[in-house]
């Protein structure tokens, strides 16, 4: 099996190394990540703006490369120019906090996993849902479980996994569930910079929004003690309210069916 790892927290992050270490024996790995944090960059690309590229990046892995560019770049870049061969799978992380419920849109992690499945090649992304737990060794270990599932069972087109992981030892993990995005989102997130005048910045534990979650939904699960597995696909489509947009004026005259 050949693998690309990524991830949005740099390409020396320990969430990337413990992922590294827990897949490598299942084949041949290559890695593409940013060359600094690259956290809510969501799925971005340098369009206007050059980068460049460094490898070996890791000294031990010919094909590791270090970019200077988004977490959807460093895949792009990696399997279209880059690599000398093409992946069966995309890993995106171990990222260093949460990406459930309303996160989902600005992760990088999460990007760059669906540039993955944009270039046809199956993909998940993987985090750890603390920002102040250090210990990737349970999430690497469902990381290789779940790149094992993938393996054998394989993905739909346009499918990818968003995995979230409890910051708790292997032992006390729950279970895996199959889960739909929650509603989870931070409230009151933005402040003046304390000390430069007319700047902002963003708290990253801001207070969440107080939503009743659905029980089954990704933010519950992790938060009861299971890992999250949530299929995601790349059609945004809201086809379930077409309905409501059945009777207005459309120029065809035909409406929506």
């Amino acid at each position: 099996m050949k693998i690309l790892l990524t991830n949005d927290d740099g390409i020396e992050a320990p969430g990337l190394r413990a992922l590294y270490e827990a897949v490598k024996s299942m084949g041949e790995i290559g890695v593409s990540a940013p060359d600094r944090q690259a956290s809510a960059t969501g799925h971005s690309i340098s369009l206007n703006k050059p980068f460049k590229v460094l490898s070996p990046a890791w000294p031990e892995l010919p094909a590791s490369y270090r970019v200077s560019s988004t977490p959807a770049d460093c895949v792009r870049t990696a399997v279209m120019k880059l690599l000398p061969w093409r992946p069966d799978l995309v890993i995106s992380g171990i990222n260093q906090g949460a990406n459930y419920g309303s996160l989902i849109l600005y992760s990088g992690t999460v990007a760059a996993a669906a540039e993955a499945v944009l270039l046809g090649i199956p993909a998940m992304a993987i985090s750890l849902t603390s920002h102040v737990y250090k210990d990737f060794n349970t999430s690497a270990h469902f990381a290789r479980k779940i790149a094992e599932w993938i393996g054998e069972k394989g993905l739909a087109p346009g499918v990818f996994l968003n995995v979230n992981v409890p910051p708790v030892e292997e032992g006390r993990v729950k279970g895996i569930a199959l889960t739909h995005q929650g509603q989870f989102r931070h409230v009151e997130d933005l402040e003046a910079h304390s000390e430069l005048e007319g700047h902002f910045n963003y708290i990253l534990n801001s207070p969440s929004e107080p939503l009743l979650e659905h029980p089954e939904s990704d933010v519950a699960k992790a938060k009861a003690g299971y890992v999250s597995v949530t299929p995601l696909h790349l059609d945004l489509t809201a086809k379930h309210h077409f309905p409501h947009f059945s009777d207005w004026p459309w120029e065809n005259g035909k409406g929506i069916e």
